[in-house]
């Protein structure tokens, strides 16, 4: 786990919005703060994922308890530890500037769509990456929702998984990681000038340790969503993006499983 009183500034800068001047973290410090959370929360899965299979729960809910109890703990703790005395939460996410709603309105629908484009790019090539270099991990790390399996569990456990994979993966998870990755760490990145949104989504990606089949899915689905972020400087035009994607998807998945049931 990084020092977190190591969260101290190299650079004083104007942040993106203009109206905010944010400390700026070296890079020894991004890496740590963008890479630690994911090996932690791989780790977890990678141990809960004999568990929650022994209780009866498919392999997703090994991953499902890593982001309750690794990666939203993890995440909250590094942006309150590094929140300004007296000021609170919000003092360390400047990215909050208002969105008029005519911008809402258009961005929304052109970033899911790029996302959609850019993760349909990626799927085409992900079975050969996967056959050709992550053959070798097990099935229930590649497959933690495997649609042949789906009969191998009760209904019940089915039914508690689902509502569980749609509340964190769909709105909890999201919402975390972008205050984190986007409201915290990218206004802290400025120093790399216009690089701070393509390095930002990259380590993003490269965060995933646990499906790392997909970083350049990520890179290329969600890059647009992180420079709009900056662009418009608003933390939460990334919340509503990154929760539509995953709840679009979770919503697709839950129809298929209980199509198996």
């Amino acid at each position: 786990m990084p020092n977190l009183d190591a969260l101290q500034p190299r650079v004083t800068v104007n942040s993106a919005s203009g109206e905010t001047r944010t400390e700026q973290l070296a890079l020894p410090t991004l890496l740590a703060l963008f890479l630690v959370p994911g090996a932690l929360v791989t780790v977890a899965f990678g141990l809960l994922v004999p568990f929650v299979e022994r209780v009866g729960f498919p392999p997703i809910a090994g991953l499902l308890l890593a982001i309750l109890i690794v990666l939203v703990p993890f995440e909250l703790a590094v942006i309150l530890r590094a929140s300004r005395p007296g000021l609170g939460f919000w003092s360390t996410i400047p990215y909050r500037r208002a969105l008029p709603l005519r911008d809402w309105l258009w961005l929304v629908p052109v970033l899911i769509l790029a996302a959609f484009v850019g993760f349909g790019l990626s799927m085409a090539i992900e079975p050969t990456v996967i056959a050709t270099f992550f053959a070798w991990l097990p099935d229930s790390f590649v497959h933690p929702i495997d649609l042949d399996r789906a009969g191998d569990y009760s209904r019940e456990a089915w039914l508690a998984t689902l509502v569980a994979y749609l509340a964190l993966n769909g709105f909890v998870g999201p919402i975390v990681e972008e205050l984190y990755f986007r409201g915290y760490l990218l206004p802290r990145m400025e120093w790399m000038g216009r690089w701070a949104p393509l390095v930002n989504v990259s380590l993003f990606s490269l965060y995933h340790f646990w499906s790392p089949w997909q970083v350049l899915g990520r890179i290329l689905g969600f890059g647009p969503t992180v420079y709009a972020v900056r662009w418009k400087a608003n933390v939460y035009l990334g919340m509503v993006v990154h929760c539509s994607l995953n709840t679009l998807g979770i919503i697709l998945v839950i129809g298929m499983v209980l199509g198996r049931l």
